[in-house]
């Protein structure tokens, strides 16, 4: 299966487990695998044979600033739903980083990657 990837949208969301966490918008990374048969594009040249990949990226902006959330999962979760429904794929894969999680340890972030299909 042919792949468009998008590795990283830089995007501010309200995220965490505990309230005071949630208060003021935090730093993540939303990375997105779109799945689908891009023959057509490659011989069409025609972005209509195609996902537009910057829609893609304002559908995972639209879903993060949407609601606060308590876990990066449940933002991977959501956006995968939502690309999977408004978008013509077979599957899709979700990576979501929160840079801030593990500072304290030095880590650089922690991340949840998922990968969903249209099928279940």
């Amino acid at each position: 299966m042919d792949r468009i990837v998008v590795p990283g949208v830089p995007l501010r969301a309200r995220v965490g487990v505990t309230a005071e966490e949630r208060k003021a918008p935090q730093d993540i990374v939303v990375g997105l695998v779109l799945y689908l048969d891009l023959r057509r594009a490659g011989t069409t040249d025609d972005l209509a044979n195609t996902i537009d990949y910057d829609a893609a990226c304002a559908t995972a902006t639209r879903v993060v600033g949407s609601r606060p959330y308590h876990l990066i999962e449940a933002i991977a979760e959501e956006v995968a739903g939502i690309v999977l429904d408004e978008y013509d794929v077979a599957a899709v894969d979700v990576r979501v980083e929160k840079p801030g999680a593990l500072r304290a340890r030095g880590v650089p972030f922690a991340a949840v990657e998922i990968h969903r299909t249209r099928d279940g």
